[in-house]
């Protein structure tokens, strides 16, 4: 064994930066709060061993992707456990990484020098919730196809580059196989490639700068301890014990398959996954233009988070000092769990609900006619899918300029029966459900919203 340590030493000579890394100088001030770094790193090592695992029986086509794990579920039960720890790593990362980041909130450890450090750790989050939007999609069940398709929908009301971001993401103007083969391409080549690199320069930047000392310790002259055997011994404690829930919540919530996706089941109710519910909470109720929610909101809230060491430069990192920053980001976060628990729990499988006098009245020589329309809308739950200005559902095409896109013959075969033009489309069937008069009447409609 020593000729073999030997043999390698002078070949590949580890033996120094090993030594280097177990003795690396750490604050006496660390404890088991410090922790949550190394087993958020663990968590990405699990996601990317079984991620890697699940390649060996995924197909990435539209007509075998559901097939493939359907069958990882019916008849292979260990190569289904891995994919439960997969699922349900996704949102243990989630977790752990919220607390990494009110962790280092509550110790001012974002200050000078760690800006950067701190700016990188909010992008390695972001990429982490751009695995879990596009891991959700690509089992090609219905659950996965229209939460993506709200949520590309939602992309797609940002100004300017928001409609090619999302033209881009689905490979058109619909979604389908160019969708699967983008969100396949993102989550297992160029998002990893990203947050790889991301983590090894946060890890750079943590070993250059070292782990900040205890606030309450500044200018005291907290002595050092090595890095190994305590924080080490913590370290790996507390990677064990994340390691064993995801374990359990694996085996005794398996995340399941639903139905394959079935592009014309316009009444299945879209139900994004828990750590984008806050943000779907807040599409229903907030009034005003989509936008304000699916772009404005978040993008401020983003450069926020990007910007605060540049916001908050005091210099103490006691956070007494500090209550504005520390509570909204405390806030902040509390509120999107509590929402999206609230939203779990009581809004599963609701309708939007919207009243005849919100949806817009274009003028008309026949004012009642489109007063009318209106009543057709919500009858036939048209809103559900479709946005007439403000108001209405995102599963759908916006329909608030309907007038200038499509002629009112078109406009009528596509309700009598989308399905003649597009053998693919989401719509149901309207013929022989509608009368005439009211056909009429929302035809016309739809031609004056331009």
């Amino acid at each position: 064994m020593r000729a073999l340590i030997q043999f390698l030493d002078e070949r590949l000579p580890l033996r120094t930066p090993l030594r280097a890394f177990l003795s690396d100088p750490q604050p006496s001030s660390v404890g088991w709060h410090h922790t949550l770094g190394s087993a958020l790193l663990f968590l990405l090592i699990v996601q990317f061993l079984t991620g890697g695992v699940l390649l060996l029986f995924y197909a990435p086509t539209p007509d075998h992707a559901w097939e493939s794990l359907r069958h990882l579920e019916e008849h292979n039960k260990p190569g289904d456990l891995v994919r439960g720890i997969h699922v349900w790593g996704a949102s243990f990362m989630i977790v752990v990484a919220t607390l990494h980041i009110l962790r280092v909130v509550f110790a001012g450890a974002y200050k000078r020098p760690r800006e950067l450090n701190w700016m990188v750790g909010m992008v390695s989050f972001l990429l982490i919730l751009g695995f879990a939007f596009t891991g959700n999609f690509l089992p090609w069940d219905q659950k996965g196809y229209w939460a993506t398709r709200v949520g590309t929908e939602m992309i797609s009301t940002g100004p300017l580059l928001g409609p090619f971001l999302a033209d881009f993401l689905r490979g058109g103007e619909e979604i389908g196989a160019y969708t699967l083969s983008r969100f396949f391409a993102l989550h297992v080549f160029f998002l990893p490639g990203l947050l790889v690199g991301a983590t090894l320069l946060h890890l750079y930047l943590l070993r250059k700068h070292k782990i900040a000392r205890d606030p309450l310790s500044d200018g005291k002259g907290e002595r050092t301890i090595p890095f190994y055997p305590e924080q080490m011994l913590r370290d790996s404690t507390a990677s064990l014990v994340v390691l064993v829930l995801l374990l359990v919540v694996a085996i005794l919530f398996p995340p399941g398959l639903e139905a394959g996706a079935d592009l014309s089941d316009t009444s299945y109710d879209p139900r994004p996954e828990w750590y984008f519910l806050a943000h779907y909470e807040l599409l229903r109720v907030v009034p005003g233009p989509p936008m304000l929610v699916t772009v404005v909101l978040p993008t401020l809230i983003i450069l926020a988070l990007l910007a605060l060491p540049l916001l908050d430069t005091g210099p103490s990192r006691n956070w007494g000092h500090r209550k504005l920053a520390v509570f909204s980001l405390v806030a902040l976060f509390a509120g999107m769990y509590a929402t999206s628990a609230y939203s779990k729990i009581y809004h599963s499988g609701e309708r939007v609900q919207i009243s005849e006098e919100a949806l817009p009245l274009p003028e008309s020589d026949n004012p009642q006619q489109m007063i009318r329309a209106r009543q057709v809308l919500i009858h036939y739950e048209c809103v559900n899918c479709h946005r007439l200005r403000d108001q209405g559902g995102l599963v759908g095409p916006d329909l608030s300029q309907a007038g200038w896109k499509f002629s009112r013959e078109h406009l009528r075969q596509q309700i009598l029966n989308p399905r003649a033009s597009n053998p693919d489309s989401r719509m149901p069937v309207f013929e022989g459900r509608i009368s005439e008069e009211d056909l009429a009447a929302l035809v016309e409609y739809l031609s004056l919203m331009l």
